[in-house]
């Protein structure tokens, strides 16, 4: 393979980097990097076995003469969040990733990079290589998980019946300065709205939203970034008080813990109301665009005439709509204790249009389990206000709770104090870390999480510096040493 970071440091790990980048990862689809990993793992002659769920554990002896030390597990998330432009031609179920270098910068040409959690996946493949027969270490268990990004689908179904290790180091994190403490919670609920198809009458129309930012629904939800999903719900909501219409189809965002950046709503009006639904379209935006000047300058909307053959019935494009304008969308509760960090939000991430119904899928985050509930019960009322009697609620996903004395954090501070004359920043997180569920599958675990430094997650502009990829791989390495003596 040619390998476009060859001469980068660290050499390996930046190879691993590349070697996944190439294997299609998207959630649900992480059989062949289960495979990679185990055809990696037999190599070695390392212990390995692979789970129904595509979960792999691999483990690794302790270098001679530290066999006696306590182990210590490494866990990473091998799916990634797909996501790229609608122009964009990529196939994440075939394709790999075209990864492109702009000085430190790595990044993914058109769609995401996949560094959350490639980066960790990379740095565990090359401890389980010969970079670990360097130095110092105890026995290494690895945890490669899958469907992270969908709802820890690997972790709820995981079985830790053979891991011994009772320190974990968590690499699903970054930057580099940073050390997280507590996560919050999460959980999905999916509103579906049912149709009837009909006969197309009238003009047909597509109106597209883009060119908004996106994000991660955690990391970015204070932001105030723009909805594309909720959005298009405002407009539709404005043109329902003046022109009778029909949804054909709409659609917008890929994944429900991404802040959507584009939507499409293709209706059916009145030939007469044109005219008249086009000065609406452009009012409305106009002023949601100025709202949202300093957070999304640059989104835009695209209205043209277009063909189908069927609509959706009165009462169904009444509930889309009232759903879409009327169901919450951000922040619920601000922490009072921790300035900036949110207590309960929801994303209305992905809307789709399938054979019969509609889908609105939204999730939710909550350090508080009973805020949760208290979210999803206000949601399920506004739903069932607007007609919608479909609604599904997906499984609380854990959160994370703070473990006041972890000699492990402590002795990464330490370390990296020595290193930088500071010590990391200490993070409670918004974001849901698969960290809360193996505390509760494996009592008494001591977590630290370490990352390097990248951003944009799950957005066609993520990034990773190499530098930094390379520094924390370096550090990682040290610690292991450190937990020898």
């Amino acid at each position: 393979m040619n390998y476009i970071l060859e001469g980068l440091e660290p050499k390996l790990a930046l190879n691993y980097f590349e070697d996944i980048s190439a294997i299609p990862r998207g959630s649900y689809n992480e059989a062949g990097i289960a495979d990679f990993i185990m055809s990696k793992a037999n190599e070695f002659g390392l212990y390995c076995r692979k789970d129904a769920a595509n979960n792999v554990v691999v483990k690794k002896p302790a270098t001679e003469g530290f066999e006696n030390c306590a182990p210590i597990l490494f866990q990473a998330h091998t799916d990634m969040v797909c996501e790229k432009n609608a122009d964009t031609v990529h196939d994440f179920t075939k394709d790999g990733l075209e990864l492109q270098i702009d000085g430190d910068i790595l990044t993914a040409k058109g769609t995401t990079l996949g560094a959350d959690d490639g980066k960790g996946v990379a740095y565990m493949l090359a401890l389980m290589d010969s970079d670990s027969d360097a130095f110092d270490h105890p026995p290494l268990e690895f945890l490669f998980t899958s469907g992270e990004e969908v709802g820890f689908v690997g972790a709820m179904a995981f079985d830790p019946y053979d891991l011994e290790s009772k320190r974990m180091i968590g690499l699903d994190a970054g930057p580099e300065d940073d050390v997280y403490l507590t996560s919050a919670g999460a959980q999905e609920v999916t509103f579906g709205v049912p149709f009837t198809s009909i006969p197309a009458k009238g003009i047909v129309l597509s109106l597209s939203i883009k060119g908004l930012k996106g994000g991660h629904s955690a990391l970015k939800i204070t932001d105030e970034l723009g909805n594309s999903n909720k959005i298009m719900g405002r407009i539709l909501h404005n043109v329902e008080k003046h022109v009778p219409f029909s949804i054909c189809s709409i659609s917008g965002g890929l994944m429900f813990n991404a802040i959507p950046r584009e939507s499409n709503a293709v209706i059916a009006v009145p030939a007469e109301c044109v005219e008249k639904t086009k000065e609406i379209v452009e009012k409305i935006f106009s002023e949601i665009k100025e709202e949202f000047s300093a957070s999304d300058p640059d989104m835009f909307y695209v209205l043209e005439e277009t063909s189908t053959e069927t609509m959706m019935d009165n009462k169904a494009t009444k509930m889309i709509v009232d759903a879409l304008f009327n169901i919450p969308n951000g922040i619920r509760m601000m922490n009072v204790q921790i300035p900036g960090l949110p207590v309960t939000s929801t994303n209305m991430g992905v809307v789709k249009t399938l054979d019969d119904k509609v889908t609105i899928n939204t999730m939710l985050r909550s350090s508080s389990h009973t805020l949760c509930d208290d979210y999803i019960d206000h949601m399920c009322s506004i739903a069932k206000l607007c007609g919608i009697d479909d609604i599904v609620c997906g499984s609380w996903l854990s959160a994370w709770p703070y473990m006041a004395k972890s000699e492990l954090r402590a002795l990464a501070q330490k370390m990296y104090f020595e290193r930088n004359g500071k010590y990391m920043n200490e993070i409670a997180a918004h974001g849901g870390l698969e960290l809360g569920v193996f505390s509760e599958k494996i009592p008494g675990l001591d977590i630290v999480t370490l990352g390097c430094d990248h951003g944009d997650e799950h957005t066609i502009t993520e990034w990773m510096s190499i530098s930094s990829f390379g520094r924390v791989y370096d550090f990682i390495k040290d610690l292991l040493v450190e937990l020898t003596k």
